[in-house]
């Protein structure tokens, strides 16, 4: 049985894919990658194992290190040999033009009246870096035939849509996979998506009925997993004569690469962006048209905080903007601009049902401290420093259950959340769910919950995760649901335990269709920034979150400063930087972008300690009133630097020699 370890929930400590004992006459496998941004290539000779597995298009690679064939050995070396001695024609091809994967337009009527209206109507162009969510863990898989099924070990956050997906791929019936999930090490959205990796190994051991393992490298996670962002942003915005935001209207493009990924599809990043625009402010009226472009680079899927990052760091430019030109001072514009009451239902469609935004940002000031903040600033610039400070308020959907994905028109994501509970002979409690556990304390929550609902002991709560054989079916781990629909599916559990007396066979499933839901926060960034290096050094951070119930807190608070330490990364170390010719520049942790240290990541880099506080407000369509456990802190995290006038995010326009406004 799959159990997850003691710090985790369970008896026996996982190990991560690397380290899972294998027979010995398993096989590992490395990929033939293509070297050309576009080609077509004929019939590949290796002088080792070998597959030439099913790719979406047959004979042409669509991006630098798309992988276009396997091999296998006995060691990861030799298999990297044969592979490095593949005998291929290839045929570079000139790029395509962009083909338009995703198009859609949404206008709430008003925007064009209140625009002809406004006593000033602001403009810009913001673009956010393509980057990558750089697991400490990168991926991995080990397809393992047993008789007529296989147990596909896989480092993912989605189990059964990795089942289901391969399984409809190789024309056999999802009960013949076994999904299992080791050690993540780290997921953030990367390991939501189902790779192309996943269905060559799956293929191919079926074809041999040998054990096959692939690890990925660096350079392959880097290069050939998936990236994010890379999307641009234009905006116009009316306000009034005292300042308040009238309507907005918004062209938003995304380049997601070489071709749309499952489940999340090429949408992902440029529809969130758009519906996540000018979200905790009260417009009139908003309209904006979003596009998904193909480009001949890695696809694009979901990453931390997807699309919003982009949404967020536009918004509060353009807010900042508008501050600087009225001579108000930012965080009062933000107060007179916020959705001044909640329950509402904003310009965009979205049913915001808790939370107090207003006071989100005057406790930001208070625990900021801000009024002596704006006195140090004043101190500062009188000696040429160029010090700043900067704001990022915002909030997000999470949860998001089946019905809201189908009146998307999204049908490739299940949206379903799932919990099962079982009452042993011994009075145990074995909990399972359908989410997977990538590092987010799945095992303290549950135990917790169980412990509030049922009064009984943690120790006797065993908790099974990431076993489509042991677990209920469901969506899986990404966009924080596991707060939501899974929760709420077992607190549902729980309390059908408790009417049953928690009686020895006990066995109840609940699952969950959620109602989408939206935390929020406000966070403040102090850095001085060097005039002549124009490198920022980050002084000071304070984080403001209402996630609506806090289930653990020492957990949320753990995912809100990792969050700004990846925020900080998102603004001032992090691009993935391609030449004009296709190839990935900064497929390595020591490259370096064009802009200084883009290309490096946050690891040794000094980052400040995030002081955080929270403003919880219970969401009422959750039985425990949470509308997040796991704060997405790098949404706003880049957005305060991005104000201090470091320009956009990496890697998009020249350096600004101005000191900072903010």
């Amino acid at each position: 049985m799959h159990r997850l370890p003691p710090n985790r929930g369970g008896r026996a400590p996982l190990p991560y894919l690397a380290d899972l004992e294998v027979p010995t006459d398993a096989l590992e496998v490395a990929f033939v990658r293509s070297p050309f941004a576009h080609a077509a290539f004929g019939p590949i000779g290796v002088a080792a194992g070998f597959s030439d597995w099913p790719r979406p298009v047959a004979g042409r690679a669509r991006y630098a290190g798309e992988p276009v064939a396997l091999c296998w050995a006995p060691t990861r070396a030799e298999a990297e040999d044969a592979a490095d001695g593949a005998e291929i024609e290839w045929e570079p091809l000139q790029p395509e033009p962009a083909e338009t994967l995703f198009d859609r337009t949404f206008d709430s009527e008003g925007v064009d009246e209140a625009l002809a209206g406004a006593a000033r109507v602001f403009e810009g162009e913001f673009a956010a870096a393509r980057q990558t969510p750089l697991p400490l863990e990168a991926r991995g898989v080990i397809a393992w035939p047993r008789g007529e099924r296989l147990e596909l070990w896989t480092s993912t956050q989605v189990p059964h849509v990795v089942r289901d997906h391969v399984a409809g791929q190789l024309g056999i019936s999802a009960d013949l996979i076994r999904v299992l999930v080791p050690e993540v090490g780290g997921g953030f959205g990367l390991k939501a998506h189902v790779f192309a990796e996943e269905l060559a190994l799956a293929a191919a051991a079926r074809a041999t009925g040998r054990v096959l393992r692939w690890v990925e490298d660096r350079t392959e996670n880097l290069l050939a997993s998936a990236h994010a962002h890379d999307t641009r942003v234009r905006l116009r915005l009316g306000v009034d004569a005292a300042g308040r935001f009238l309507a907005m209207d918004a062209d938003v493009v995304a380049d997601v690469g070489a071709y749309s990924v499952h489940p999340f599809t090429a949408s992902l990043e440029p529809a969130t962006c758009a519906q996540t625009l000018f979200a905790p402010y009260a417009l009139q009226a908003m309209r904006w048209r979003a596009r998904a472009l193909t480009s001949h680079r890695c696809p694009v899927g979901a990453y931390r905080g997807v699309g919003m990052d982009a949404a967020v760091h536009a918004t509060e430019r353009l807010v900042d903007e508008v501050a600087f030109e009225l001579g108000v001072d930012p965080l009062e514009l933000r107060l007179r601009n916020a959705h001044p009451s909640v329950p509402v239902t904003t310009a965009a469609g979205r049913a915001l049902d808790s939370g107090d935004y207003p006071r989100l940002l005057r406790e930001l000031a208070a625990r900021a401290g801000y009024d002596d903040l704006l006195r140090e600033r004043a101190a500062a610039r009188a000696q040429d420093r160029w010090y700043g400070i900067g704001i990022g308020f915002f909030n997000e959907h999470s949860g998001t259950g089946r019905s809201d994905y189908r009146r998307r028109g999204v049908t490739t994501i299940p949206g379903l959340d799932a919990a099962r509970i079982q009452v042993t002979g011994e009075g145990r409690l074995v909990i399972s769910t359908s989410a997977a556990e990538a590092g987010q304390a799945h095992a303290a929550t549950y135990r917790r919950l169980a412990v509030r609902e049922l009064g009984v002991r943690e120790e006797d709560v065993e908790v099974v995760e990431g076993d489509t054989d042991l677990a209920p079916f469901g969506s899986g781990t990404f966009a924080s649901r596991g707060a939501v629909g899974v929760t709420e599916a077992l607190v549902r559990c729980l309390r059908a335990v408790a009417a049953a007396d928690i009686a020895p066979g006990t066995d109840v499933v609940e699952t969950i269709d959620a109602t989408q839901v939206y935390p929020s926060g406000a966070h403040l960034a102090v850095a001085e920034v060097d005039p002549v290096s124009l490198v920022a050094r980050v002084t000071r951070y304070v984080a403001i979150e209402d996630v609506g119930t806090i289930l653990v807190p020492e957990g949320a608070d753990a995912q809100v400063r990792g969050g700004v330490a990846m925020g900080i990364g998102n603004v001032l170390l992090e691009e993935l930087v391609y030449s004009d010719a296709g190839q990935l520049r900064t497929a390595s942790l020591l490259r370096r972008g064009p802009w200084g240290p883009s290309g490096q990541w946050p690891t040794r880099w000094p980052t400040p300690s995030a002081r955080t506080g929270r403003s919880s407000h219970a969401c009422p369509t959750h039985p425990q009133g949470s509308s997040r456990r796991c704060p997405g802190a790098d949404i706003p995290g880049c957005r305060p630097l991005a104000s201090l006038g470091l320009g956009d995010i990496p890697g998009h326009g020249p350096k600004k020699s101005t000191p900072p406004r903010g």
